[in-house]
């Protein structure tokens, strides 16, 4: 173990205490080091000044956890035992439940074909993540897809933009004029608000998860669904803008689901509600122009 490495691991670990209750830290030092198929693990001895003896086991690509010294683990050994035996029935779960992590988003993100093609790509990454920089190049690539969405809409509304001196690879003012244009009016003030902090929270995290070393793969997952969400969530914008919110529904049972049929009565074309069978709307030759 690396001096750097131990400062490190005695941050995490302090952290880690800190989040279940546990400071006034008199000492912590490794009391055992295990290495079995082909992974280390440290079990830290740790004294509290008013909380009792602590194991905690961590190690690189290793779950960090903690265990009471008071019962049941009496021994460097016994924690390590029962900390492996919870690694490997995790490591077991995922490998035989593999999931495409995109497909936990029910969003269509197939805006540009590149991007959709790296965001996929980086989903089957996630399922063989063996080192920090693994979890780094998620990030990247989470990044450079929205620079590439950017330059996209830069190039779709320049004119806007450049009025706003707006640069072309400036994503979060970019998509927040987008979404302004795409979003217009008091109704969607809501709407533009919630898109806005999406967008700007899924760029802050992969510029976070690109810098850091200290990810895990929670964090490389949650990176990119943060993405994935706000690519859809700007062409979802995109179909509002061209009128696809403005869908006939129906005033009786409120289903958005029609057809079309040319009436014998008055050979206008009515609109059918599929579900009650209500007429919504005639299409008069006025209605067509």
């Amino acid at each position: 173990m690396t001096p750097e490495y131990r400062i490190d691991a005695e941050r995490r670990i302090t952290e880690y205490l800190k989040s279940q209750n546990l400071e006034n830290i008199k000492n912590m030092q490794v009391e055992q080091t295990f290495n079995d198929l082909g992974f280390e693990v440290n079990i830290w001895n740790v004294r509290t000044k008013n909380d009792g003896n602590w194991w905690v086991a961590e190690g690189e690509n290793v779950p960090l956890n903690l265990y009471t010294q008071n019962e049941f683990f009496f021994s460097a050994d016994e924690a390590y035992s029962f900390h492996f035996g919870i690694t490997q029935r995790i490591k077991a779960k995922h490998q035989s439940n593999f999931k495409h992590v995109i497909d936990e988003l029910p969003l269509d993100i197939d805006m540009l074909r590149s991007i959709s093609r790296r965001l996929n790509a980086s989903a089957v990454a996630l399922n063989n993540i063996n080192a920090p920089e693994d979890i780094q190049s998620v990030g990247l690539t989470c990044r450079e897809s929205m620079v590439e969405l950017a330059a996209h809409l830069y190039k779709s509304h320049e004119n806007i933009l450049k009025k706003e001196d707006i640069k072309a690879a400036d994503f979060k003012n970019i998509c927040k004029i987008i979404i302004g244009l795409y979003a217009a009016g008091k109704r969607n003030a809501g709407l533009r608000k919630y898109c806005r902090s999406t967008i700007e929270s899924a760029w802050d995290i992969s510029a976070e998860t690109v810098h850091s070393s200290n990810k895990n793969l929670p964090d490389a997952k949650i990176c990119l669904l943060l993405t994935c969400t706000a690519v859809s969530l700007i062409k979802n914008l995109f179909l509002k803008f061209i009128g696809f919110d403005r869908e006939v529904k129906c005033p009786n049972c409120h289903s958005l689901t029609t057809e079309i049929y040319e009436s014998e009565e008055d050979n206008q074309l009515h609109v059918i509600c599929e579900e009650c069978g209500q007429v919504v709307q005639v299409l008069s030759e006025e209605t067509d122009n």
